[in-house]
Parts: C-alpha cells; structure tokens; sequence
C-alpha cells in the first residue's frame, strides 16, 4: 500500500511550507495540521482493520508516520475540518514528552498582532504541532544570527544518526540545511550554537550542540519517531553512567557515547541491539529490574558497546558483525561466562515471586 511510502514526499512539502513561513514571520494555516491529521487517521484505519502494519522504525517512512502521528497528538480537540474517527487517546505523545519551559505557545518571530501575544496565553494550551511549527521559526531566527540569509537555504526535519547536514562549503555557499527532529526539543541558545557550528564553523558552539543531542529531552523526541522508550531519572539502572564507566574501562574512552534507549516491549529474547544507521543502542526493558543482576546489564551493554568499536564487515554482498576479532574483544569482560548464563534464565528470575 501507499499510505506509507506517500509519507516522505508529503513530509517534505511541510518542511518546505513552514519553511517559507519562518521566512517571511506569518502564521501557517490549519491546513497543513488538518492535511496531516487525515493522513495519520487513514494508516491508524488501515492498522485497526488488520489489512496493513506500519514497518520496522529503521524504514524512513515509518519514522515521519510515527513523527506525524506525534505531532498531531494535541490532547482533546479535533482540528476543524478532520473528520472524527482519529483516536487521540491512541497516539498522544509519551507520558514523558512535558512540554519544557522554554517553549512558548506563539509561534516566535510573528508579530503580536496576529492575536498571538504571549502573555495572554497559558503554557498549557501548548500542543505537539505549536512545538513542530515553533521549531522552523527558532531555525529561521538562529540563520540570521549566524548571518545567514534563511530566505537563501531550505530547512527539514530528518531521521537519521546524523545531527545535522549541510549541503555547501568553503567554495560553495550553502543551500539546504538539514536538522534531526529530537532537536524540537530545543530552546533558543542551542538552535543559536546549532546554526553558529553550522554556518560559522564555531568549535565551542558544535559542542554545545552536539552535548544537547545526549539529554533526555533529545532522547524523548527520539523515542518518538525511532519508536523507543527513552530513559528516565527512575530507572533502575543508568546506561548512560554506566556506558561511561564501561568506555573508561575496556575502550579507553574511545568510543562516543551514542542514543541508549530501553526497548518500549520486554524482550526475553534478543537482549540488545546496536542500529548502525540510526547510531543507537537499545536494550530490552526486561532488563531494567531490580531483580536482574547488575552483571547481565553490564555485559549486553558492553556488547553492543564491541560492535560500535569493530563495526559491520562486508562479505559476500552480506554484513557480517560477529567476526572472530570481535568476539576475541567479547571475551575480555570480566565475569563474561557468569553473565551469560545469568541472560539464558531471565525469564525464570524475572518471573520469580
């Protein structure tokens, strides 16, 4: 079916109209909001009709379907003009995706005589597709401090392991700029230091910018369109810590720390997982209890911490990852043959009274 492949096209044609919005400090029409809406219902249809499944989060497609689906998830109202069989209830954002303080409900850089004053308005009327639409409007403000003409580039939201990409250099100006989504998520200062690396080549701002892509506001918007659970302050155990102490230990602090993500399912059966393309490691939820021994969690992470250090080898038109050197790495994780069996009786200890 179509549905989904239409997908990429249409998300396109919404950057680039919002785009040209942020430019010119007008107020988008519902339109897009209603466009978008209508097309989540009819996948979301399909889905309950049992006649097509959304694909695995790695397809381009599914991811914008998954971003759209998230920013059209406004809490109770109906755009005017969707029809009313969308289920909100089904697709609001992830109970921990709050709206931060830093984002305003007036879409920033319009001016307040198009009824958008910001101190009329309460924070809590703030909805995901305010956010969206709020997030070209920080960008187009960001190029022109950086001294960029916004009107000379497009702009788009992407999903992919990559920050950003920029197609232009030294010898050639600028022309398109593109931004992963988890950076929605960002305030003022660091679209400023996303823009000044950018287009000004500022070390100092690249890492600031690059720094914002590791914290949990990030990790929730990821979550989003990669269809993973980020983590929490209350969770068991803290991989980003724990990814530190492992790095130190075994690579030298030579690896840089990637997305980590619990998996939004319990998964007995496939603990861990590194996405070369999307550059992150998930691992299962089951392990995330207090139950599970803190060696199991140590090692799933440190094997997927082997695999971003040896890669994936081409042989015979297929990726091989498990290569005699990367197991050779394996084996120097102390407590390795322990952890190992710890992994094959999970269910029985999580399931334990």
């Amino acid at each position: 079916m179509s549905d989904l492949t239409a997908f990429s096209k249409f998300w396109r044609e919404v950057n680039r109209t919002l785009w040209r919005c942020a430019v010119d400090k007008v107020e988008p029409r519902d339109f897009v909001r209603i466009d978008m809406w209508n097309r989540v219902e009819n996948v979301q249809r399909l889905e309950k009709s049992a006649l097509y499944r959304v694909s695995k989060p790695k397809i381009a497609e599914s991811a914008i379907y998954r971003a759209c689906r998230w920013i059209v998830a406004q809490g109770k109202r109906t755009p005017a003009g969707a029809s009313t069989f969308f289920d909100v209830e089904d697709v609001s954002a992830p109970e921990n995706a709050a709206i931060p303080e830093h984002w305003p409900k007036f879409y920033p850089g319009v001016d307040t005589s198009l009824g958008k004053d910001p101190s009329l308005v309460r924070r809590n009327d703030v909805d995901n597709y305010q956010v969206f639409v709020n997030g070209f409007f920080y960008a187009a403000r960001a190029a022109e401090l950086a001294g960029i003409a916004p009107q000379s580039v497009t702009f788009e939201f992407i999903f992919s392991k990559d920050r950003w990409r920029v197609h232009g250099d030294k010898t050639r100006p600028i022309t398109s700029i593109q931004v992963n989504f988890f950076y929605l998520s960002a305030g003022p200062k660091i679209w400023n230091a996303l823009f000044a690396a950018i287009v000004q080549k500022n070390l100092q701002s690249r890492k600031i910018a690059e720094k914002y892509a590791q914290t949990t506001q990030a990790q929730k918007l990821l979550a989003v369109y990669s269809d993973m659970s980020p983590l929490r302050i209350n969770d068991v155990y803290n991989l980003n810590r724990m990814f530190d102490e492992l790095n130190a230990e075994y690579f030298n602090d030579a690896l840089l720390r990637p997305m980590i993500a619990w998996t939004t399912r319990p998964n007995y059966r496939q603990l861990g997982s590194y996405n070369f393309f999307w550059d992150i490691i998930c691992l299962s939820r089951i392990l995330n209890d207090p139950r599970v021994p803190e060696l199991a969690v140590r090692f799933v992470l440190f094997h997927e911490m082997v695999h971003i250090k040896h890669g994936a080898r081409q042989e015979n038109c297929r990726f091989k990852t498990h290569t005699p050197e990367f197991k050779l790495d394996e084996a120097r994780f102390k407590g390795k043959d322990e952890a190992e069996e710890i992994c094959k009786h999970l269910r029985e200890i999580v399931d334990m009274p």
